[in-house]
């Protein structure tokens, strides 16, 4: 069994995915969670060179997705790649279209809109998900999981109360507990979160959530829906990623108020590493398949170099 990797790099969440690549099948998938900021590509590091000895994987068969420069998405297409000392480099949102694709959602589509919320912010980016090439790509800090959680800390200390004796390492505690709780939340009604409260541990139920963000959650819908109308290419969906797209009321509004069709892939969060894996499956097939003469590479000024015709057709793939 020959076995590619992909790993994602996020400011708060490493992922990591093996294929199979005869069929494109899930062979293991991991995560590694880092609430420090400046870790979280170490962490990453260490999860792709982990899985790779675990795996058995080549250099050139692991990708790393990383996140970009939004400003410079549109100087080259975002599925180029990049040779690093151990592994390819390939940008998040490459590795995004490329699970998308493989996914079907995208059939028909000729430019969608990718937004992308995470832990410290929200980009969109307007991109052809055929050829990669991206039209408009934006970013702001005004949405995100870390606004999320901390609206959530500030409103359970007021309405609860702290413990006198509260150091700073609980409330880190605090917010790590609260990342858990606003995850769980996606899928149930009600979430418990210990921490320093004068009463002891305190249940956070959806609704109160969803009150609590409503605010971030309307000036992110209208931040998206003015970025799409200022795009220099019209959209003909929205595709909502990142961890945050498991937010009941994101999605909500979202598919309310944006006059588009509105796509949430069943792993928002981790589809970024699995694409990656994709990409390293589609290099291993043609490499596998190229002739020993006759090679045909594309190079343009400042946008690395990609080989023609590599994304006209793609395989479908499994999700797990």
């Amino acid at each position: 069994m020959r076995t590619v990797l992909g790993v994602s790099v996020g400011s708060a969440t490493a992922r990591a995915t093996a294929l199979d690549v005869a069929d494109d099948s899930v062979c293991s998938a991991n995560v590694s969670r880092s609430f420090e900021p400046a870790d979280h590509v170490s962490a990453a590091l260490d999860l792709l060179d982990t899985m790779a000895r675990t795996q058995q994987v080549e250099p050139a068969d692991s990708i790393l997705a990383v996140p970009d420069d939004p400003a410079g998405r549109s100087q080259t297409s975002a599925y180029s790649m990049h040779q690093a000392d151990r592994f390819m480099v390939v940008s998040e949102l490459g590795a995004q279209l490329r699970f998308l694709r493989g996914t079907g959602q995208l059939e028909g589509l000729r430019t969608v809109a990718v937004c992308d919320v995470g832990a410290s912010g929200t980009t969109v980016s307007v991109a052809d998900p055929k050829t990669g090439n991206v039209f408009w790509s934006v970013r702001t800090a005004g949405f995100g999981g870390n606004v999320c959680d901390e609206a959530v800390r500030n409103y359970l200390l007021a309405t609860y109360g702290a413990d006198e004796l509260i150091s700073s390492a609980a409330l880190d505690d605090l917010v790590v507990a609260i990342r858990y709780a606003r995850e769980q939340l996606s899928s149930l009604r009600v979430a418990e979160i210990p921490g320093p409260f004068v009463g002891g541990p305190v249940r956070l139920w959806r609704s109160s959530f969803d009150d609590i963000v409503d605010r971030a959650v309307r000036f992110i819908e209208d931040w998206t829906a003015s970025a799409i109308v200022e795009a220099p290419k019209a959209v003909n969906a929205l595709v909502l990623v990142g961890g945050c797209a498991h937010i009941p009321a994101l999605r909500r509004v979202f598919r309310r108020d944006l006059r588009l069709p509105v796509l949430v892939p069943a792993m928002p969060d981790s589809l970024t590493a699995h694409g990656a894996a994709l990409l390293a499956s589609d290099a291993m097939r043609r490499r596998s398949n190229r002739p020993l003469v006759a090679v045909t590479t594309i190079t343009a000024p400042n946008q690395g170099t990609f080989e023609s015709g590599g994304y006209d057709a793609l395989p479908r793939h499994r999700t797990a």
